[in-house]
């Protein structure tokens, strides 16, 4: 959390509650006040109120919460807004492949590094930290190092400091040592992060640009970690070419579609005029 619960209104408690119910669950009332550090009588209530407008659901059997329709609703406008997923689809499948290990997508999302999508491998390993809806801060795991360090400096510093107390759950990691990680991977063109989050476990990352040079998503790879050092130089490179494509796919499908909204408007304000 990055501000005390006292000086949060309702509506950003509700936030803060579907946003832990978009991490893997399963999610009790016990979890989710654990996980938000709200008192168990405002988490209550705000989830019935969640219940009752459709965004949460909460299962008959085992008392457990989950993200509802309206939300799913929302996920899908979201959905059809960018074009990213359907443009590293190829990418991901591609990799898991070719890699024999699990390949996600993960974007950023305020002060942390959201997984998206993720295709596994031959080998792949099953018990790993990266799920679909995995939220990490920002600088933790390879994707979310990768979409840390090549932010300008001055954000680097400003999501660091607001992550201070994120950061300290991971006994691993400092703000010095993400620094110095980060230095490193913009040095090398790529993320890499080893024994970290998980011990035995790692991963290698590399963002993915705007036409501006900011990073709107990550992909990576995460397997063994001995596996992921053995086969390092193989593994960046097959990131590196992938990122690429996915740019070169999201300037097309830019290009692509700029003729559409032009004529959009030209038509739209013809009806203006006429009407």
């Amino acid at each position: 959390m990055h501000a005390s619960n006292s000086s949060l209104n309702a509506v950003q408690k509700a936030c803060q509650i579907l946003t832990e119910l978009a991490n893997p669950g399963p999610h009790r009332l016990s979890n989710i006040v654990a996980d938000t550090g709200f008192n168990k009588a405002t988490t209550l209530r705000l989830l019935d109120m969640l219940t009752s407008s459709g965004f949460v659901v909460r299962d008959a059997f085992d008392k457990s919460y989950s993200l509802g329709n309206e939300a799913y609703v929302m996920g899908a406008a979201v959905a059809r807004r960018t074009p990213l997923p359907d443009c590293a689809l190829a990418s991901l499948v591609k990799i898991a492949e070719l890699s024999g290990d699990a390949a996600c997508l993960c974007i950023p999302c305020g002060n942390d590094s959201v997984c998206i999508e993720r295709h596994e491998g031959a080998n792949a390993v099953q018990a790993n930290y990266m799920h679909v809806g995995r939220r990490l801060p920002l600088g933790i795991g390879a994707a979310g190092l990768a979409l840390l360090a090549w932010l300008p400096e001055e954000e680097i510093d400003a999501v660091t400091a607001r992550n201070i107390s994120a950061i300290a759950r991971f006994p691993r990691l400092d703000v010095r040592r993400i620094r110095r990680a980060a230095e490193e991977a913009r040095t090398r063109g790529y993320a890499m992060s080893a024994n970290i989050v998980c011990i035995g476990t790692g991963g290698i990352g590399v963002p993915i640009l705007d036409v501006e040079g900011r990073p709107i998503a990550a992909i990576g790879v995460t397997a063994l970690a001995r596996r992921l050092i053995s086969q390092e130089k193989m593994l960046a490179d097959l990131l590196l070419e992938e990122a690429a494509l996915i740019e070169r796919r999201l300037r097309q499908h830019t290009a692509a579609r700029a003729p559409l909204r032009h004529k959009s408007t030209q038509t739209g304000q013809a009806a203006h005029v006429g009407g």
